[in-house]
Protein backbone atom coordinates (compact mmCIF):
# COMPACT_ATOMS: atom_id res chain seq x y z
CA UNK A 1 0.00 0.00 0.00
CA UNK A 2 1.48 3.24 -0.60
CA UNK A 3 2.44 5.87 2.07
CA UNK A 4 0.45 8.48 -0.16
CA UNK A 5 -2.11 9.60 -1.99
CA UNK A 6 -1.42 9.65 -6.35
CA UNK A 7 -2.36 13.05 -6.99
CA UNK A 8 -1.99 15.43 -3.81
CA UNK A 9 0.32 13.45 -1.96
CA UNK A 10 -1.56 13.37 1.17
CA UNK A 11 0.07 10.88 3.56
CA UNK A 12 -2.24 7.65 4.68
CA UNK A 13 -2.34 6.52 8.28
CA UNK A 14 -0.39 3.30 8.22
CA UNK A 15 -1.81 -0.11 9.53
CA UNK A 16 -1.04 -0.04 13.62
CA UNK A 17 0.36 3.48 13.09
CA UNK A 18 1.69 5.35 16.22
CA UNK A 19 -0.03 9.02 16.55
CA UNK A 20 -2.35 8.64 13.40
CA UNK A 21 -3.63 12.09 14.36
CA UNK A 22 0.18 13.26 13.22
CA UNK A 23 -0.45 12.22 9.68
CA UNK A 24 -4.12 13.35 9.70
CA UNK A 25 -3.71 16.53 10.63
CA UNK A 26 -0.92 16.56 8.13
CA UNK A 27 -3.04 15.62 5.06
CA UNK A 28 -5.69 18.31 6.67
CA UNK A 29 -2.86 20.86 6.16
CA UNK A 30 -2.09 20.31 2.65
CA UNK A 31 -5.91 19.95 1.77
CA UNK A 32 -6.41 23.38 4.16
CA UNK A 33 -3.84 24.89 1.16
CA UNK A 34 -5.01 23.83 -1.55
CA UNK A 35 -8.85 23.02 -1.90
CA UNK A 36 -10.69 26.16 -3.24
CA UNK A 37 -7.51 27.93 -4.26
CA UNK A 38 -7.48 31.41 -4.10
CA UNK A 39 -4.22 33.58 -4.01
CA UNK A 40 -3.02 37.16 -2.84
CA UNK A 41 -1.33 37.80 -6.14
CA UNK A 42 1.30 36.78 -8.80
CA UNK A 43 3.37 39.45 -8.74
CA UNK A 44 5.56 39.97 -5.91
CA UNK A 45 9.59 38.76 -6.10
CA UNK A 46 10.24 38.68 -2.57
CA UNK A 47 7.90 37.38 0.33
CA UNK A 48 6.14 40.11 1.90
CA UNK A 49 7.37 40.88 5.76
CA UNK A 50 3.98 40.98 6.88
CA UNK A 51 2.16 37.76 5.75
CA UNK A 52 -0.81 36.54 7.96
CA UNK A 53 -1.02 33.27 8.32
CA UNK A 54 -2.80 31.65 5.51
CA UNK A 55 -1.80 33.96 3.01
CA UNK A 56 -1.32 32.37 -0.53
CA UNK A 57 1.00 33.72 -3.53
CA UNK A 58 1.76 32.19 -6.77
CA UNK A 59 5.96 32.36 -6.69
CA UNK A 60 6.67 34.51 -10.40
CA UNK A 61 9.84 33.92 -12.10
CA UNK A 62 13.08 35.34 -10.87
CA UNK A 63 11.91 35.42 -6.77
CA UNK A 64 14.43 35.97 -4.32
CA UNK A 65 15.13 35.03 -0.25
CA UNK A 66 12.63 32.24 0.73
CA UNK A 67 10.85 31.75 -2.37
CA UNK A 68 14.05 31.37 -4.08
CA UNK A 69 14.38 28.40 -6.63
CA UNK A 70 10.31 27.99 -6.49
CA UNK A 71 8.95 29.55 -9.24
CA UNK A 72 5.45 28.72 -10.24
CA UNK A 73 5.02 27.03 -6.94
CA UNK A 74 2.00 28.00 -4.72
CA UNK A 75 3.83 29.42 -2.04
CA UNK A 76 1.44 29.44 1.83
CA UNK A 77 2.29 30.93 4.85
CA UNK A 78 1.75 28.71 7.71
CA UNK A 79 3.53 28.43 11.61
CA UNK A 80 5.65 31.39 10.64
CA UNK A 81 7.34 29.82 7.73
CA UNK A 82 6.50 29.44 4.00
CA UNK A 83 5.39 26.02 2.22
CA UNK A 84 5.78 25.56 -1.32
CA UNK A 85 3.47 23.46 -3.22
CA UNK A 86 4.58 22.32 -6.69
CA UNK A 87 1.40 22.81 -8.59
CA UNK A 88 0.41 19.94 -11.25
CA UNK A 89 -1.20 19.99 -14.69
CA UNK A 90 -4.76 21.42 -14.56
CA UNK A 91 -4.53 23.23 -11.29
CA UNK A 92 -6.67 26.48 -10.85
CA UNK A 93 -6.59 29.27 -8.99
CA UNK A 94 -7.95 32.76 -8.57
CA UNK A 95 -5.98 35.67 -8.65
CA UNK A 96 -7.71 38.32 -6.18
CA UNK A 97 -5.50 41.55 -6.87
CA UNK A 98 -6.68 40.63 -10.57
CA UNK A 99 -9.77 39.10 -10.31
CA UNK A 100 -8.98 36.61 -13.05
CA UNK A 101 -8.54 32.91 -13.05
CA UNK A 102 -5.31 30.58 -13.85
CA UNK A 103 -4.55 27.39 -15.27
CA UNK A 104 -1.29 25.88 -14.63
CA UNK A 105 -0.29 24.18 -17.98
CA UNK A 106 2.69 22.39 -17.38
CA UNK A 107 5.07 25.41 -17.30
CA UNK A 108 3.57 28.37 -16.65
CA UNK A 109 0.34 29.93 -14.77
CA UNK A 110 -1.68 30.98 -18.11
CA UNK A 111 -5.42 32.69 -19.13
CA UNK A 112 -8.16 29.78 -19.77
CA UNK A 113 -8.87 29.67 -23.48
CA UNK A 114 -12.19 30.20 -24.73
CA UNK A 115 -14.26 27.70 -26.78
CA UNK A 116 -15.60 29.48 -29.21
CA UNK A 117 -18.32 27.36 -30.14
CA UNK A 118 -19.64 27.93 -26.90
CA UNK A 119 -20.87 31.34 -28.57
CA UNK A 120 -22.42 30.02 -31.72
CA UNK A 121 -26.04 30.20 -32.42
CA UNK A 122 -26.63 32.02 -29.05
CA UNK A 123 -30.17 33.25 -29.01
CA UNK A 124 -28.88 36.67 -27.29
CA UNK A 125 -26.46 38.72 -26.25
CA UNK A 126 -26.07 42.05 -24.19
CA UNK A 127 -22.97 43.89 -23.70
CA UNK A 128 -23.43 46.24 -20.63
CA UNK A 129 -27.56 46.34 -21.02
CA UNK A 130 -30.03 43.14 -21.72
CA UNK A 131 -30.90 42.25 -25.01
CA UNK A 132 -34.51 41.02 -25.48
CA UNK A 133 -36.69 39.11 -28.39
CA UNK A 134 -36.66 42.48 -30.73
CA UNK A 135 -32.91 43.69 -30.67
CA UNK A 136 -30.80 40.40 -30.42
CA UNK A 137 -27.70 42.23 -30.08
CA UNK A 138 -27.37 44.69 -27.52
CA UNK A 139 -24.79 47.33 -26.53
CA UNK A 140 -24.58 49.69 -23.89
CA UNK A 141 -21.46 51.98 -24.49
CA UNK A 142 -19.69 55.14 -25.28
CA UNK A 143 -18.73 53.80 -28.48
CA UNK A 144 -18.58 50.53 -30.48
CA UNK A 145 -15.63 49.75 -33.15
CA UNK A 146 -15.90 47.50 -36.12
CA UNK A 147 -12.07 47.32 -37.10
CA UNK A 148 -10.46 45.21 -40.09
CA UNK A 149 -8.73 42.25 -39.87
CA UNK A 150 -6.03 43.24 -42.33
CA UNK A 151 -7.55 45.10 -45.25
CA UNK A 152 -11.37 45.80 -46.01
CA UNK A 153 -14.22 45.84 -43.28
CA UNK A 154 -18.00 46.13 -44.50
CA UNK A 155 -20.88 45.77 -42.38
CA UNK A 156 -23.74 44.31 -44.20
CA UNK A 157 -27.61 45.12 -43.41
CA UNK A 158 -29.59 42.26 -45.22
CA UNK A 159 -33.09 42.10 -45.82
CA UNK A 160 -35.44 39.34 -47.04
CA UNK A 161 -37.75 41.00 -49.95
CA UNK A 162 -38.09 44.64 -51.20
CA UNK A 163 -40.68 44.91 -49.12
CA UNK A 164 -39.12 44.98 -46.33
CA UNK A 165 -36.81 47.62 -44.27
CA UNK A 166 -32.71 47.44 -43.64
CA UNK A 167 -32.01 50.71 -42.37
CA UNK A 168 -29.71 52.95 -39.86
CA UNK A 169 -32.06 54.24 -37.04
CA UNK A 170 -30.99 57.16 -35.19
CA UNK A 171 -33.15 58.36 -32.17
CA UNK A 172 -32.93 60.72 -29.43
CA UNK A 173 -34.37 59.52 -26.12
CA UNK A 174 -35.78 56.18 -27.88
CA UNK A 175 -37.95 58.10 -30.20
CA UNK A 176 -36.61 58.34 -34.14
CA UNK A 177 -35.00 61.59 -35.86
CA UNK A 178 -33.30 59.81 -38.38
CA UNK A 179 -33.30 56.98 -41.20
CA UNK A 180 -31.46 56.48 -43.86
CA UNK A 181 -31.63 52.57 -46.15
CA UNK A 182 -34.21 50.73 -48.21
CA UNK A 183 -37.25 51.03 -46.19
CA UNK A 184 -40.54 49.68 -48.04
CA UNK A 185 -38.88 49.44 -51.19
CA UNK A 186 -35.00 48.97 -52.69
CA UNK A 187 -34.64 52.91 -53.10
CA UNK A 188 -31.97 54.28 -51.27
CA UNK A 189 -33.72 57.14 -48.97
CA UNK A 190 -32.89 59.48 -46.04
CA UNK A 191 -35.42 60.20 -44.00
CA UNK A 192 -36.06 62.92 -41.11
CA UNK A 193 -38.62 63.38 -38.19
CA UNK A 194 -39.03 65.87 -35.32
CA UNK A 195 -41.46 63.87 -33.58
CA UNK A 196 -41.02 60.12 -34.56
CA UNK A 197 -44.20 60.57 -36.07
CA UNK A 198 -43.99 62.59 -39.04
CA UNK A 199 -41.03 62.09 -41.27
CA UNK A 200 -39.76 63.63 -43.94
CA UNK A 201 -37.53 61.84 -46.82
CA UNK A 202 -34.91 65.13 -47.50
CA UNK A 203 -33.05 62.63 -50.74
CA UNK A 204 -33.59 59.55 -52.66
CA UNK A 205 -32.12 57.21 -54.97
CA UNK A 206 -33.59 54.92 -57.23
CA UNK A 207 -32.61 51.83 -57.22
CA UNK A 208 -32.69 51.46 -60.81
CA UNK A 209 -31.48 54.49 -62.54
CA UNK A 210 -29.49 56.25 -59.44
CA UNK A 211 -31.26 59.34 -60.19
CA UNK A 212 -31.31 61.55 -56.95
CA UNK A 213 -35.09 63.13 -55.50
CA UNK A 214 -35.54 65.97 -53.30
CA UNK A 215 -39.44 64.98 -52.13
CA UNK A 216 -38.91 67.63 -49.37
CA UNK A 217 -37.13 70.01 -51.85
CA UNK A 218 -33.65 71.55 -51.61
CA UNK A 219 -31.29 74.41 -51.57
CA UNK A 220 -28.61 74.75 -54.05
CA UNK A 221 -25.16 77.03 -53.09
CA UNK A 222 -25.07 80.23 -55.40
CA UNK A 223 -22.78 83.22 -55.52
CA UNK A 224 -23.24 86.64 -57.21
CA UNK A 225 -20.58 88.84 -58.59
CA UNK A 226 -20.56 92.62 -58.26
CA UNK A 227 -17.76 95.08 -58.01
CA UNK A 228 -16.74 98.37 -59.15
CA UNK A 229 -15.30 101.81 -58.51
CA UNK A 230 -17.15 103.82 -55.51
CA UNK A 231 -16.96 107.15 -55.76
CA UNK A 232 -16.63 108.94 -52.53
CA UNK A 233 -17.71 112.60 -51.92
CA UNK A 234 -16.43 115.34 -49.78
CA UNK A 235 -19.38 115.68 -47.91
CA UNK A 236 -19.67 111.83 -46.88
CA UNK A 237 -22.94 111.17 -49.20
CA UNK A 238 -24.16 107.82 -49.68
CA UNK A 239 -23.29 106.44 -53.35
CA UNK A 240 -25.10 103.23 -54.71
CA UNK A 241 -24.62 101.69 -58.45
CA UNK A 242 -25.98 104.18 -61.61
CA UNK A 243 -30.06 103.62 -61.75
CA UNK A 244 -28.94 103.88 -66.07
CA UNK A 245 -26.37 100.83 -65.82
CA UNK A 246 -27.00 98.46 -62.61
CA UNK A 247 -24.47 96.54 -61.62
CA UNK A 248 -22.65 96.42 -65.19
CA UNK A 249 -21.02 100.44 -64.59
CA UNK A 250 -17.67 100.11 -63.33
CA UNK A 251 -18.51 103.34 -61.57
CA UNK A 252 -20.74 103.50 -58.84
CA UNK A 253 -21.63 107.26 -58.21
CA UNK A 254 -25.35 107.34 -58.38
CA UNK A 255 -26.25 109.61 -54.89
CA UNK A 256 -28.35 108.17 -52.33
CA UNK A 257 -28.18 111.67 -49.44
CA UNK A 258 -26.14 112.51 -46.39
CA UNK A 259 -28.89 110.90 -43.74
CA UNK A 260 -28.33 108.55 -41.16
CA UNK A 261 -29.66 105.93 -44.00
CA UNK A 262 -29.59 105.93 -47.96
CA UNK A 263 -32.83 107.97 -49.05
CA UNK A 264 -35.37 105.78 -50.91
CA UNK A 265 -35.62 105.78 -54.55
CA UNK A 266 -37.67 103.51 -56.87
CA UNK A 267 -35.40 103.23 -59.76
CA UNK A 268 -32.25 102.74 -57.75
CA UNK A 269 -31.07 99.70 -59.50
CA UNK A 270 -28.94 96.76 -57.91
CA UNK A 271 -29.24 92.89 -58.79
CA UNK A 272 -32.04 91.66 -60.15
CA UNK A 273 -33.10 88.36 -57.81
CA UNK A 274 -36.16 86.20 -57.95
CA UNK A 275 -38.70 85.14 -55.45
CA UNK A 276 -37.45 82.36 -52.90
CA UNK A 277 -33.43 83.17 -53.12
CA UNK A 278 -32.14 82.96 -49.20
CA UNK A 279 -29.03 85.07 -48.73
CA UNK A 280 -26.43 84.14 -46.45
CA UNK A 281 -23.82 86.26 -46.59
CA UNK A 282 -21.81 89.00 -48.46
CA UNK A 283 -17.59 89.16 -48.71
CA UNK A 284 -16.12 92.75 -49.98
CA UNK A 285 -12.59 92.85 -51.36
CA UNK A 286 -12.02 96.46 -50.93
CA UNK A 287 -9.25 99.25 -50.66
CA UNK A 288 -9.25 103.25 -50.99
CA UNK A 289 -7.14 105.09 -53.47
CA UNK A 290 -6.18 108.03 -50.81
CA UNK A 291 -5.02 107.19 -46.80
CA UNK A 292 -7.59 110.20 -46.39
CA UNK A 293 -10.40 107.32 -46.86
CA UNK A 294 -9.79 105.25 -43.58
CA UNK A 295 -13.35 103.50 -43.11
CA UNK A 296 -16.47 102.97 -44.56
CA UNK A 297 -20.03 102.53 -43.58
CA UNK A 298 -22.31 99.24 -46.26
CA UNK A 299 -25.78 98.69 -46.12
CA UNK A 300 -27.78 96.12 -48.41
CA UNK A 301 -31.18 96.18 -49.03
CA UNK A 302 -33.83 94.05 -50.58
CA UNK A 303 -35.85 96.02 -52.46
CA UNK A 304 -39.42 95.43 -54.20
CA UNK A 305 -42.50 96.48 -55.90
CA UNK A 306 -45.82 95.62 -57.56
CA UNK A 307 -44.57 93.97 -60.61
CA UNK A 308 -48.20 92.90 -61.76
CA UNK A 309 -48.54 96.65 -62.34
CA UNK A 310 -45.28 98.19 -62.67
CA UNK A 311 -44.30 101.09 -60.37
CA UNK A 312 -42.55 103.77 -61.16
CA UNK A 313 -42.52 105.92 -57.48
CA UNK A 314 -40.86 106.30 -54.23
CA UNK A 315 -44.46 105.06 -52.75
CA UNK A 316 -44.53 102.09 -55.27
CA UNK A 317 -41.60 100.27 -53.19
CA UNK A 318 -40.97 98.23 -50.33
CA UNK A 319 -37.06 98.25 -48.78
CA UNK A 320 -36.03 95.88 -46.20
CA UNK A 321 -32.55 96.18 -44.55
CA UNK A 322 -30.91 92.99 -44.44
CA UNK A 323 -27.19 93.38 -43.69
CA UNK A 324 -24.76 96.42 -42.82
CA UNK A 325 -21.25 97.16 -41.41
CA UNK A 326 -20.14 100.35 -39.92
CA UNK A 327 -16.80 101.85 -40.18
CA UNK A 328 -15.17 99.16 -42.05
CA UNK A 329 -11.51 99.41 -42.75
CA UNK A 330 -10.95 100.72 -46.37
CA UNK A 331 -6.78 101.01 -46.54
CA UNK A 332 -5.22 101.90 -49.66
CA UNK A 333 -3.96 97.65 -48.97
CA UNK A 334 -7.25 95.10 -49.57
CA UNK A 335 -8.94 94.24 -46.58
CA UNK A 336 -11.98 91.86 -46.22
CA UNK A 337 -15.55 92.53 -44.61
CA UNK A 338 -17.86 90.00 -44.22
CA UNK A 339 -21.20 90.89 -43.82
CA UNK A 340 -24.41 88.38 -42.28
CA UNK A 341 -27.49 88.76 -44.32
CA UNK A 342 -29.29 86.59 -42.08
CA UNK A 343 -30.91 83.68 -44.38
CA UNK A 344 -32.96 86.35 -46.08
CA UNK A 345 -35.43 84.68 -48.58
CA UNK A 346 -36.96 87.40 -51.08
CA UNK A 347 -40.43 87.14 -50.65
CA UNK A 348 -40.94 88.56 -54.61
CA UNK A 349 -38.79 89.40 -57.54
CA UNK A 350 -36.85 92.49 -56.33
CA UNK A 351 -33.34 94.06 -56.60
CA UNK A 352 -30.55 93.69 -54.09
CA UNK A 353 -29.09 97.42 -53.40
CA UNK A 354 -25.42 98.08 -51.42
CA UNK A 355 -25.15 101.47 -51.04
CA UNK A 356 -21.42 102.96 -49.57
CA UNK A 357 -21.13 105.91 -47.40
CA UNK A 358 -17.21 107.36 -46.88
CA UNK A 359 -15.56 107.82 -43.56
CA UNK A 360 -12.70 110.23 -43.68
CA UNK A 361 -11.78 114.32 -44.18
CA UNK A 362 -11.86 114.01 -47.88
CA UNK A 363 -10.39 117.19 -49.33
CA UNK A 364 -11.71 115.60 -52.83
CA UNK A 365 -13.47 112.92 -54.68
CA UNK A 366 -11.68 109.76 -53.86
CA UNK A 367 -12.26 106.14 -54.45
CA UNK A 368 -13.18 102.24 -52.99
CA UNK A 369 -12.39 99.86 -55.40
CA UNK A 370 -14.71 97.01 -54.62
CA UNK A 371 -15.10 92.99 -55.55
CA UNK A 372 -18.22 91.62 -53.63
CA UNK A 373 -19.61 87.90 -53.74
CA UNK A 374 -23.22 87.31 -52.26
CA UNK A 375 -23.77 83.89 -51.19
CA UNK A 376 -27.12 82.99 -51.55
CA UNK A 377 -29.33 79.63 -52.09
CA UNK A 378 -31.68 78.76 -54.50
CA UNK A 379 -34.68 76.36 -54.52
CA UNK A 380 -33.85 72.96 -56.11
Amino acid sequence: MSQSSHILGLPYIQPAQAQKHVTHNEAIRVLDALVQLSVVDRDQTTPPATAVTGDRHIVPAGATGEWAGQDGSIAVFEDAAWAFYPPQDGWQSVVRSEGITLIWNGSDWVAPTIDATAFQNLDSVGVNTTADATNRLAVASDATLLSHAGTDHRVVVNKNAPTDTASLLFQTGYSGRAEMGTAGSDDFAVKVSADAATWNTGVSFDATTGRAEFPSGAKISNRLDVGGRVYCYTDGRWVTHNNYHGTKTPNISATAGTGADPTLNWDDVGVFVEQGYEFTNLVNAVRSNNAQLTNFDLRVYFQTGPWDVGFSADADVTRTLIGSADSAQAGTGFDRVTVDLGGFVAPADGFLLFYWRPIGTLTSTRYLYSSMIVNYLTPA
